[in-house]
């Protein structure tokens, strides 16, 4: 039995080739294995549940293909002349990393129900891939268990790690010998072993001496971060390695809260939601990375983060201005440049752009006329359920509290599919508050919104008050009362 997976959203081109590239394969399969040294391979999978029509598979150099799935959630890809190494999946809303080396062909099926506990793999390097996964589900669950370890002493904290780590080498390696992994694979598994444990000690200090004592870090064992002297992050062959981010992330985070705090004498002062930590963090961007591309990616993940969480239009600019120092990206740097005036242009007292909705009968409205007092628009998708339901529940609970606040669903879905009536009454959504972009795509642009999980506090004239609102915050009902009072 095959299973088939693919990324493309030229689904009409797909429909008409499926059946021949399929019976290719089933020859294929039943030929002789070709040589070991070939590097052609086919890529094909099931999804099921899909979240959306296509998959992504893409190794940041110079591979990054969008493949169709056809009405049974099915994709393929050949691939000639590939190199063999680690490279990245995407179904919307979820990714992992998948090898692909030599063979005929890979098999993989999943559940967007249970995206990565499903995820399995037949065929070429099959082995390899089913170890990749289930690492990676022992890595997220002792990962979790570490959590109430950090208090050890540091000595003792780094042994345990240390131990960790050994622990899962051999294993690897007892594996490798085994079962015959592919040497390339074996290289790229040890990487991520050590990226995790790496992420661990680096976010030690953070964890064990908290913000305001960072600075006691200077008493670590002169061993603890003796991995940094041969670090080796500068590949963009890297991001296919899930645990390489995770570690990025904790060792800027680790040492622009300690640069930080040295210059202030303490960590007290130190917001790291602020301008001055972020403009740190840049700084040992541009320091650690001697890859532009690599340099671009992670200080303009820095910044976009920034953008999308301050109000103040002067920070922002100033914030912009520092990635364009180090940035040599062009068009990375117009990207940055664009999004930071969208945001500037939704600042509290500027107005919102009067878009069209879809009510229910899909009569078409404006938001002004629904915006008939305080108002808090708040933004969702089915692509992501979950959201959708919990987001519900919580604004469901603040009209009981405050009558007096207008809270509007506005849904972002396509408004050709009829996904947002069936799911809205599936889940009994109140439809005489709950409309649909009808331009979604550039109105999305216009506000901004990545994603759905955004809100915003709108006053009548559609006067912006708060353009992102958490409505999950603890101090969230203390926030509205504060506009009511106004």
């Amino acid at each position: 039995m095959l299973f088939y997976s693919s990324l493309s959203r030229k689904r009409n081109y797909y429909t008409a080739h499926v059946i021949a590239l399929l019976t290719c394969l089933l020859i294929i399969c039943s030929c002789e294995k070709k040589d070991d040294d070939s590097t052609s391979l086919y890529v094909t999978g099931k999804i099921i549940n899909p979240k959306g029509d296509y998959v992504i598979i893409k190794n940041y150099s110079g591979i990054n293909d969008t493949l169709a799935l056809d009405k049974k959630g099915v994709f393929i890809k050949e691939y000639k002349e590939l190199k063999p190494g680690l490279y990245t999946f995407t179904h919307p809303t979820e990714y992992q990393s998948i090898y692909l080396g030599h063979g005929d062909t890979l098999r993989l099926r999943l559940n967007t129900k249970a995206f990565d506990e499903s995820l399995a793999f037949t065929g070429a390097a099959a082995k390899e891939n089913n170890y990749l996964i289930n690492l990676f589900l022992e890595i997220e669950e002792q990962n979790r268990s570490l959590l109430s370890e950090y208090q050890r002493e540091p000595s003792d904290f780094k042994k345990m790690i240390d131990s960790i780590n050994e622990i899962r080498v051999k294993k690897l390696n007892k594996l490798a010998s085994a079962n015959k992994f592919q040497d390339e694979f074996v290289k790229s598994a040890m990487k991520i072993l050590n990226f995790n444990s790496w992420s661990r000690l680096e976010r030690y200090a953070s964890a064990h001496y908290g913000k305001n004592e960072i600075l006691k870090s200077d008493v670590l064992p002169s061993n603890f971060y003796s991995y940094r002297r041969d670090l080796e992050i500068c590949s963009t062959d890297l991001l296919n390695n899930y645990a390489y981010r995770p570690y990025i992330t904790a060792h800027l985070s680790n040492l622009a809260l300690y640069n930080c705090a040295l210059k202030h004498g303490t960590g007290k002062t130190v917001d790291r939601n602020g301008l001055e930590y972020r403009k740190e963090k840049l700084n040992v961007i541009d320091s650690l990375f001697t890859d532009e591309e690599l340099k671009g990616l992670f200080a303009g993940i820095e910044t976009r983060n920034f953008i999308r969480s301050r109000k103040n239009a002067v920070e922002i600019n100033q914030l912009v201005a520092k990635f364009l120092e180090i940035s040599q990206d062009e068009e990375l740097n117009n990207e940055i440049t664009k999004m930071a005036a969208t945001y500037i242009d939704l600042d509290p007292g500027n107005k919102l752009p009067d878009f069209d909705l879809y009510k229910f009968n899909k009569e078409i409205t404006t938001l002004s006329s629904q915006v008939k007092g305080l108002s808090v628009l708040f933004y969702w998708s089915n692509k992501n359920e979950s959201y959708a339901l919990r987001i519900h529940r919580k604004v469901n609970d603040l009209r009981i509290k405050y009558p007096e606040i207008n809270f509007i669903g506005v849904n972002l879905d396509d408004p050709k599919s009829n996904v947002w009536s069936e799911t809205s009454q599936k889940f009994g959504f109140k439809k005489s508050s709950e409309f649909q972009l009808v331009d979604n795509q550039s109105i999305s642009k216009q506000l901004a919104l990545r994603n759905d999980n955004r809100s915003m506090v709108i006053a009548p004239e559609l006067v912006i008050l708060d353009p992102n609102i958490n409505l999950f915050h603890y101090q969230i009902e203390t926030t509205l009362l504060g506009y009511l009072s106004r």
